[in-house]
């Protein structure tokens, strides 16, 4: 089993609360520029591929996905 990894998914626009609530195990943070930031721990790349389905099936804009240290 591999090591669950942290990421930031960048989309486009905001999310409100009921978008937000759709992606319940990532923090969310909206910028100021605008954008949001899905943060958290993934378990595996199946995992991932599901939240980048979710993002496609609610018409969100991706950006981004970053692997990133848990430090940052």
């Amino acid at each position: 089993m591999s090591t669950p990894l942290v990421y930031q998914i960048r989309i486009k626009g905001h999310l409100d609360n009921t978008l937000a609530a759709r992606f319940e195990d990532l923090k969310i943070s909206n910028l100021e520029g605008g954008d949001a930031v899905l943060s958290g721990q993934i378990q595996d790349q199946a995992a991932l591929q599901g939240i980048l389905s979710r993002i496609s099936s609610l018409g969100l804009t991706l950006i981004s996905v970053n692997a990133v240290n848990e430090e940052d």
